[in-house]
């Protein structure tokens, strides 16, 4: 019996507080509103047939009243491209509530989700959507959120093998949803302004070669294909992983990069083994910026790099296994956010397991070979003293123990723990939490007029901007503006 009236007044405690929600007023006083978190919505930037990522609104209930809408629309000449769900309710250009309300009780909120997906506009550059989200309460207040949106027309490059010599050139970009494979053989030319954008798996690989001719004011970049926002004030663009990455296999020779911006990869650039009697790689005035493997791998690979900075990867910036290498007028710089367990800016050896790949040259010259740690250099040679293990390190800026037993290491400045000016605090501007980083050198960087001003004038007599290095040379790819 006991048991039966718990059971009895548990049930119409229930009974009470429904009864008291079902009695809630909804009545939606004249005059009384929501409270938007905001006024307008941007989407960003989305490629054509997209969908952006979702925006968040919340409308608050400040009153004691409940309030009830009885419509919800998206209205304006672009209308269509946008979408809206409220309360678990879809909206769109062309369907609302459908006969329905949606209650909010007193001191509570709503929530409404909205997205981009942008239409084909047939144009170059990225259009403006726009529209509006509008609310009409039952008291026949009517309040509305703008939304907007870029729509931006590309060119989709089917997947497949370039067998012939092809140049790629328009004024707007192309998307690489899958992979694109240039054939041992033909030449993939990249004119000044050519935008690659990559789908997250998708990857460029060269069997044959690849021709980057940009320039300062028009470069080629190559970055994945998100151009929105991954959430307010954070672009995709800065987050690594959002592609693969660029692999020149062991039949590609004669690859020239100029004016190149490539970021945001799994792995920047890797060189397969080959013969370093042939040029393999010339990279000159580029970026390779923020990767979640490597940045630039070499295998037995001859290469020049000049007045290009290699940056941020979670591996390593820099990693080389044998070869004949150059590095003249580059940042190297390893301050990846993402992990305290990164690589180092610059790691180099003459064997892999027992295999020996001899380091017939891999000269630093005029350079910047930094980053988080206290020491960002690591050589590895060979057991076997019979494997050429050759390195110097010349009128360069580092972050490692000074050298003092090699002759090759000359006019090196040593960057240690005790130095107030060191590592980050050398470049201007880095905005951790908007994950920005530029690595221009402040006015007192200890990379000031540390070049060697006669290899300055021989390979690189303007920084990777443009700007003289004149009346002195400064370290790394970047000159202080005077």
């Amino acid at each position: 019996m006991h048991k039966i009236k718990i059971l009895l007044c548990s049930i119409l405690t229930v009974i009470s507080l429904a009864s008291c929600i079902s009695d809630e007023d909804f009545s939606t006083p004249a005059g009384a509103k929501f409270r938007l978190s905001a006024d307008t919505i941007d989407l960003d930037t989305v490629i054509t047939h997209t969908a952006s990522a979702t925006r968040t609104l919340t409308l608050f209930n400040d009153n004691s009243d409940g309030l009830s809408l009885t419509a919800v629309t998206i209205e304006g000449d672009d209308a269509a491209q946008f979408l809206a769900n409220v309360d678990g309710s879809t909206i769109s250009h062309t369907s609302g509530l459908a006969g329905y309300t949606i209650d909010c009780r007193g001191k509570d909120s709503l929530i409404a989700f909205v997205q981009f997906n942008a239409k084909d506009i047939d144009q170059d550059d990225a259009a403006l959507c726009k529209a509006n989200l509008v609310f009409t309460l039952a008291n026949g207040q009517r309040q509305s959120v703008a939304l907007i949106g870029y729509s931006q027309d590309a060119i989709v490059l089917s997947s497949g093998v370039i067998t012939h010599d092809t140049t790629l050139q328009a004024s707007r970009p192309f998307v690489v949803k899958d992979s694109l494979v240039v054939g041992q053989g033909a030449t993939l030319t990249l004119s000044a302004g050519t935008t690659l954008l990559f789908y997250p798996q998708a990857y460029l690989k060269v069997n044959g070669t690849l021709i980057a001719n940009g320039t300062v004011e028009q470069p080629v970049t190559m970055r994945g294909h998100r151009l929105d926002n991954m959430f307010e004030r954070q672009p995709y663009d800065r987050i690594n992983n959002q592609w693969q990455g660029i692999t020149f296999s062991s039949s590609s020779y004669g690859n020239n990069l100029n004016y190149c911006d490539i970021h945001s990869s799994n792995y920047g650039i890797i060189c397969d083994s080959s013969d370093i009697s042939q040029m393999k790689l010339r990279l000159e005035n580029s970026v390779l910026h923020n990767t979640k493997l490597d940045a630039l791998s070499l295998t037995s690979t001859q290469a020049f790099i000049g007045n290009s900075q290699i940056s941020n990867a979670e591996g390593c910036c820099v990693s080389i296994t044998g070869g004949d290498l150059q590095f003249i007028h580059c940042t190297i710089a390893s301050f990846s956010p993402f992990t305290a367990m990164r690589g180092s800016a610059l790691v180099f050896s003459n064997s892999s397991g027992d295999t020996p790949y001899p380091l017939q040259r891999l000269d630093i010259i005029n350079s910047i070979v930094t980053g988080y740690a206290t020491d960002e250099i690591f050589g590895e040679r060979s057991s076997d003293e019979g494997i050429p293990f050759n390195f110097s390190f010349r009128s360069s800026l580092l972050c490692t123990p000074e050298i003092t037993d090699n002759p090759d290491v000359v006019g090196c400045i040593w960057e240690t723990q005790s130095d107030t000016l060191t590592r980050a605090r050398n470049f201007i501007p880095f905005d951790l939490p908007a994950l920005y980083y530029e690595f221009l050198l402040r006015d007192d960087s200890k990379a000031r007029g540390l070049a060697n001003p006669d290899i300055s004038d021989l390979y690189y007599p303007l920084d990777r901007l443009g700007r003289k290095r004149t009346p002195i040379a400064d370290a790394g790819c970047y000159q202080v503006a005077e």
